[in-house]
């Protein structure tokens, strides 16, 4: 039992140190808007991502960040489901997510010009097979876009349902809210990880 605290505890270290080297610089660049970044705080049994029209991260909470914690791509929602050499472990029903991003990705084309946009069809174009087979021909439908079923490296399996929100006062930028059923496996595992991403007193 004690082997394994420890164990947890290095592995949560390590997620802690990459969270922070992710997520702290986008931060440090990003206007601040103490409202919402409070708000997104006081959600602290829901995962909570900020992202911009091209599903880059800008503000995560503790827990969005410890979801994402370890990824080599959590910066970017689209390059996370198709650049990310862990995105087909931790998604476990990858097909699918690739499938709801590859539409998410056409309804922002088909809204006209988007800075950046360009750069990253094109990174997504040249670097991902997958991406090049499902961008010219995708007829997969699920539910993908609303629930979310991940395998996390230290909480195990987690089925989450995913609430998308506009905020008004940032244009084309979304609230991503991800919470599990109440009283289900996936809810005792999210708090959890919640309990190991608070930042020591």
């Amino acid at each position: 039992m004690r082997l394994m605290s420890v164990l947890t505890g290095c592995v949560t270290a390590t997620l802690v140190v990459r969270i922070r080297s992710t997520f702290g610089g986008m931060n440090s660049s990003f206007p601040p808007d103490p409202c919402l970044a409070r708000l997104m705080d006081d959600w602290q049994d829901v995962a909570v991502l900020l992202c911009d029209p091209l599903m880059n991260v800008r503000v995560a909470n503790d827990l969005g960040a410890a979801l994402l914690g370890g990824l080599s791509y959590a910066d970017n929602l689209f390059r996370l489901v198709f650049l990310d050499p862990a995105a087909t472990d931790f998604f476990t029903e990858w097909t699918h997510i690739a499938a709801a991003a590859t539409d998410v990705l056409h309804t922002i084309v088909a809204e006209g010009e988007q800075p950046g946009l360009d750069d990253l069809l094109g990174e997504l174009t040249e670097r991902s097979g997958d991406f090049r087979r499902i961008w010219a021909g995708h007829d997969l439908s699920s539910d993908a876009r609303r629930v979310k079923r991940l395998r996390h490296p230290v909480v195990g399996e987690l089925t989450l349902f995913c609430d998308i929100l506009d905020v008004a006062r940032l244009p084309g930028h979304r609230v991503l809210a991800l919470q599990a059923e109440p009283e289900s496996p996936s809810e005792h595992a999210l708090s959890l990880l919640g309990s190991l991403a608070l930042p020591a007193s």
